[in-house]
C-alpha cells in the first residue's frame, strides 16, 4: 500500500491542523497473533510555537502511563517530520487525500539499543472530519511484534 493512492480521498489530512488543540484516542494493543493484549488510550494537547506543532501526550497502554512530547513540523503541502522524546532520530511522514502515513523508531527503554521498535503509523480521516482512525503496525528487527 502508498499514500498516494488515497490521493483523492477527503476530507483533506493535514496531521498539523488536526492535532491543534485537544485530541483524544482510545485502541487496543494486540499481539502478533491478532489477540487483543491491552487497551491503549490517549490524551494530547497540541500548539504552534515559531512554525512548529508541540504535541504534549499522555499515553496510557494497559496500566502503564507514559508522556510522550512531539515537534512536528510541515515540509511542503504533503511531507511532514518530527521528533519525541523517546524516539530515535526522526519521523517522516506523508499525506494525501484523507490518510498519513508515517515511520519512526522508538525506543522503549532510553539507552537501550535491543529495546528499539519499528512503527509504521497510518491515520484515516473519516467523512465527518472529526474521526480519525489509526493503524499501528509494531515491528522489532524486522519481525511484527504487536499492532493497535
Amino acid at each position: 500500500m502508498n499514500v498516494v493512492d488515497f490521493e483523492g480521498g477527503r476530507p483533506l489530512l493535514d496531521p498539523t491542523q488536526y492535532f491543534t488543540g485537544e485530541t483524544s484516542s482510545s485502541g487496543v494493543l494486540e499481539n502478533r497473533d491478532g489477540a487483543p493484549k491491552e487497551p491503549v488510550t490517549t490524551q494530547t494537547v497540541g500548539r504552534w510555537v515559531d512554525g512548529t506543532l508541540l504535541l504534549e501526550q499522555e499515553l496510557q497502554i494497559g496500566g502503564k502511563k507514559q508522556h510522550r512530547s512531539w515537534r512536528i513540523r510541515k515540509l511542503d503541502a504533503n511531507h511532514f517530520e518530527a521528533t519525541a522524546n523517546d524516539m530515535v532520530g526522526t519521523a517522516r511522514g506523508e499525506a494525501r487525500g484523507n490518510v498519513f502515513h508515517w515511520r519512526f523508531t522508538l525506543a522503549l527503554s532510553p539507552g537501550n539499543p535491543l529495546s528499539r521498535v519499528q512503527m509504521s503509523q497510518w491515520m484515516y480521516l473519516q467523512p465527518d472530519g472529526r474521526t480519525l482512525l489509526n493503524h499501528s503496525t509494531i515491528r522489532k528487527f524486522g519481525i511484527v511484534v504487536a499492532q493497535v
